[in-house]
């Protein structure tokens, strides 16, 4: 039977004519044969093809196939070098029966030379392969696997980059669009382009710290927002997550590899509790290692006589982003002299992978302050910045650890930085060196990189340095320059990266199966599937997964909303999506709302409810909530001053003598909640007192803000893109226009932006009312014109102010302006259509008809209802709202609009027997005693998301 296996666009066929061919899909068809007397010469050429393919038990199974691709590769690569490589084709003798036309055949050549290619001549083939073609191969055969994927393929190959590298190849980490996630590029003088290598997700690029110089290829790298650390091959895109360690403020890491063990470990040395036993205390996590994903004590610890060492250069280490260095076996960590109060003798605290024992190095004869250490020809070497632009001393010192036992140091470079590249090297906070490159041409090269993302070349002999890279971030929030170095030397290497046991079994198709399953279940059913195992809650723990769950939600970006109302036992509100509420033919477990409340809109998953004395953080779809304020604990501190004599306005949106807003730091990854507090605002002398405060969702960290630059109104922030805005107040300060006040969550900087002309003009008998909105993403200024009843919609794009939405409510007087407060809440993107509210009522306004289609309405007498019922039940409050008729029990959150619905809430009839008043006297004193501020329940807009926050606050420092 003939036989044809393809690889590539080639064919290697063996056996007779007629072979079947095999698609692109991988179906199997038959190959048309040529015409009787077809013309060679014009006919497409032969496939390569087999004569005879030696034995399976010879060939060690799928060896021939192998043997043929790589003796392709060898007249592909090795062209020139091989004289013979144009084998000549043998044309097999054509056979003619009795009274049957002539047909000829394809011509086989014979290949049983290729087919035994030595195993030498593979070798140096593959050595010559870049690694994504090795990693392809590996798929070959079983044979190819083994060969590849073995320690001394890999420790060749490593030797045989060393021997050819050239120019220096660096990895640049850097933070995506949304600071969610971190790109990792390799770039080259020799490239004009930089190359995107892998994209981690869910580490976030800001403040992520990598090691100047791999080990072996290996690199560590530090998220210090998670926190959690990771190891990855940029040349193989193979990267692993260490297991979580305990969370410490601080503490640093190294990656070595054990030379008696051959295994890669990753040493942390972090300060403990201060009531421990051992508050020093020493880790070590092993990859691949028998012990298990999890992080083992050092088998010494840190004994009592290095404590102070270990101190210093733990606090180094975080404040300086010194990370240790592996070299000869040990990790080196700098200890700071002027962590002392005495001068040390030792400089250097290291650490043996190998016995896991500490020791320390004599100083150099010099203060060792403001160094860092790098590897440098096979020695270790301390890099002494001694940059000053006072004085006439401009360079930098490379001092070389001459022996280990008698700590001799010996100055080996002195870099003169004195009218060579000044920009480049004596602006940068920071300037380290990195490594050194050398080659046959070149020589040797010493690489220097700054924290303003520039690369330099020295060169000893002719005392010249010379930019390589530069790179210009524009995906940054802030200018801001980070002190420490994202650059790292990159070495082409196939060392393995083990993966943990954990990543092992979320990678198998049924727990991704399960993962598609849950993506789709409501939040309320992931959060009782977490019981199911442990497997199962590492999973939607995972912030990956809550990431996917957001997404997958939320991929319309249609606007849900939901109804709040008061809650009972341990929950504090009640939360009940509308098409639910309106489904339901009874509601009698809502419950009224004893107090006014505020909600924002939803910022990623969370929403902030705000009362009188506290806010409040809530996921309503999981029922996580927490308080961040008390605002009866700011009210009786003693140097506060009394509110004014002016009370606040009926306004539905406002509460108290506060105005607080939840913001997301794309940076830092996290919510924040900024709050302005009035201690006293007068009107009529347009004096004001008011303070500033913000409030990190994540690790509870609280900061005193500087004042803001202008007064802002009762309305309530928006954010958009990390940033929280306000509109100002004119009644109150010297300006008399108004302005937008901005807070910049991650740089912490407040600003001001200029308004519409028409909207920034005020005067006291201006009857029009100003406030700010977010809408499709977009900051948006509202002029509120009660006069001609409009809703003037300004959005702000690329600095520059135009004209998006006119409201014309002129016909509607359930939404009129001199009566009602009216808000745009957000925009449907498949008709146009405005939600707007009025906190008492929800339509949807249709710019193109001016019609306002009602979704909900809510009326005080709701309220009366549930008040004259409390007092016959017994003080259990319930709410009996009569909901919408004719609306249909199967329909999308914005056809429910469709639905008529005139009256939300109505009294009931006396003939229905459902009247709860005795009279219409008592109904109407009822009514009039009700305050208008207080809604039973409290419309708002809300993301189906599994976010939370862990209650215990995260011990991180971060240093900018």
């Amino acid at each position: 039977m003939d036989r044809t296996v393809r690889f590539g666009s080639e064919r290697l066929c063996a056996g007779g004519s007629g072979p079947p061919t095999v698609d692109r899909r991988g179906q199997k068809k038959n190959s048309p044969s040529p015409p009787p007397d077809s013309d060679q010469e014009n006919s497409e050429p032969p496939p390569l093809t087999l004569a005879r393919l030696p034995p399976a038990s010879a060939t060690k199974g799928c060896r021939p196939v192998s043997q043929i691709i790589l003796t392709e590769l060898v007249v592909k690569f090795e062209g020139n070098m091989m004289q013979d490589s144009k084998r000549k084709r043998s044309v097999l003798p054509e056979t003619t029966a009795p009274g049957s036309k002539r047909r000829r055949r394809k011509s086989v050549p014979s290949c049983g030379a290729a087919a035994m290619l030595p195993d030498e001549l593979l070798t140096e083939v593959c050595l010559r392969l870049p690694i994504k073609s090795i990693l392809r191969f590996r798929a070959a055969c079983r044979t190819w696997a083994a060969m590849l994927s073995s320690k001394e393929f890999g420790q060749l190959y490593a030797a045989r980059i060393e021997e050819m590298s050239s120019n220096p190849k660096l990895l640049f980490v850097s933070p995506t669009a949304n600071f969610n996630s971190t790109a990792v590029y390799t770039c080259s003088p020799s490239k004009p382009t930089d190359d995107l290598l892998l994209t981690l997700d869910d580490v976030r690029g800001n403040y992520v710290e990598v090691t100047p110089a791999p080990c072996h290829g290996l690199a560590l790298l530090y998220d210090g927002i998670a926190p959690a650390y990771y190891v990855m091959n940029a040349a193989t895109r193979a990267v692993t997550r260490l297991p979580p360690c305990r969370d410490v403020a601080f503490a640093s890491a190294g990656l070595g590899c054990d030379a008696r063990t051959k295994k890669y470990k990753v040493v942390r040395l972090f300060e403990g509790n201060l009531l421990d036993k051992q508050f020093l205390k020493c880790e070590i996590y092993t990859l691949g290692g028998d012990e298990g994903d999890y992080w083992r004590p050092a088998a010494g610890g840190v004994p009592f006589r290095f404590y102070s060492f270990a101190r210093s250069a733990i606090a180094n280490a975080v404040m300086y982003k010194l990370q240790p260095l592996f070299f000869n076996g040990f990790l080196h960590w700098l200890i700071n002299p002027l962590c002392h109060i005495k001068l040390p003798r030792a400089s250097i605290l290291s650490f043996s992978l190998t016995d896991e024992t500490f020791r320390w190095i004599r100083s150099p004869p010099f203060v060792a302050s403001g160094v860092h250490l790098v590897e440098l020809d096979g020695n270790l070497c301390m890099v002494r910045d001694l940059r000053d632009r006072s004085t006439a001393v401009c360079k930098l010192e490379i001092w070389k650890l001459k022996d280990y036992d008698s700590g001799d140091w010996s100055l080996d470079h002195q870099i003169d930085l004195t009218g060579q590249l000044p920009r480049d090297l004596l602006e940068p906070r920071i300037v380290k060196v990195i490594g050194s490159t050398s080659s046959c041409r070149s020589g040797k090269k010493i690489i220097i990189a700054t924290s303003k993302h520039k690369v330099c070349s020295y060169d000893p002999v002719s005392r010249t340095l010379e930019t390589i890279t530069s790179i210009s971030e524009t995906c940054t929030s802030y200018q801001n320059e980070k002190s420490y170095i994202r650059f790292s030397l990159f070495k082409e290497s196939l060392t393995p990266v083990h993966k943990t046991r954990e990543e092992i079994a979320f990678a198998t198709p049924l727990s991704k199966a399960t993962r598609e399953i849950l993506l789709r279940l409501p939040a309320e059913s992931v959060l009782k599937f977490k019981l199911v195992c442990k497997q199962w809650l590492g999973l939607t723990k995972s912030e990956r997964f809550v990431r996917a769950y957001f997404a997958h939600k939320n991929m319309d970006k249609r606007p849900k909303i939901m109804l709040v109302g008061k809650g009972s036992g341990k929950s504090l509100f009640n939360f009940i999506p509308l098409s639910k509420w309106l489904q339901e033919a009874s509601n009698q477990g809502t419950r009224f709302l004893y107090t006014k409340v505020v909600c924002s809109k939803p910022c990623h998953g969370l929403n902030l409810m705000s009362v009188a004395e506290e806010d409040y953080l809530f996921n309503p779809c999981t029922g996580y909530h927490r308080v961040y304020w008390n605002r009866e604990w700011h009210q009786h501190q003693p140097w506060k001053i009394p509110i004014g004599c002016c009370e606040q306005e009926d306004n539905p949106f406002a509460v108290g003598n506060k105005n607080v807003g939840l913001g997301f730091s794309q940076v830092i990854q996290d919510h924040v909640v900024v709050g302005i507090f009035y201690d006293r605002k007068d009107y009529n002398s347009r004096e004001y007192s008011l303070t500033c405060s913000l409030w990190s969702c994540g690790s509870g960290y609280f900061e005193q803000l500087p004042q803001s630059p202008l007064p802002v109104n009762d309305m309530p922030p928006v954010s958009v893109d990390g940033v929280l805005y306000w509109m100002s107040e004119p009644r109150l300060g010297q300006s008399y226009e108004r302005a937008i006040v901005s807070f910049d969550i991650a740089a912490k900087i407040f600003d001001v932006i200029p308004c519409p002309s028409c909207i920034a003009v005020w005067d006291h008998s201006s009857r029009c009312h100003a406030f700010v909105v977010e809408l499709l993403g977009t900051l948006c200024a509202v002029l509120s014109n009660s006069v001609a009843d409009e809703l003037d919609i300004w959005k702000w794009d690329h600095g520059l102010w135009t004209r998006a939405y006119t409201i014309n409510l002129k016909f509607w007087p359930d939404y009129s302006l001199a009566t009602n407060v009216v808000v745009p809440m957000a925009v449907d993107l498949t008709d146009g259509r405005i939600l707007l509210n009025t906190g008492r009522k929800l339509g949807l306004y249709n710019p193109f008809d001016q019609e306002i289609e009602n979704l909900l309405a809510l009326d005080q007498v709701s309220l009366v209802t549930s008040k004259v019922q409390k007092q016959r039940t017994g003080g259990h409050l319930k709410c009996h709202i009569t909901r919408c008729e004719d609306v249909p029990r199967k329909f999308s959150p914005w056809k429910l609009s469709m639905a008529p619905c005139e009256n939300f809430a109505t009294p009931p009839s006396a003939s229905s027997g459902k009247n709860l008043l005795s009279s219409r006297r008592q109904y109407v004193e009822a009514l009039n005693s009700v305050s208008p501020k207080v809604m039973p329940v409290v419309p708002m807009l809300y993301e189906e998301s599994l976010a939370y926050y862990p209650f215990a606050a995260r011990a991180r420092v971060l240093f900018s």
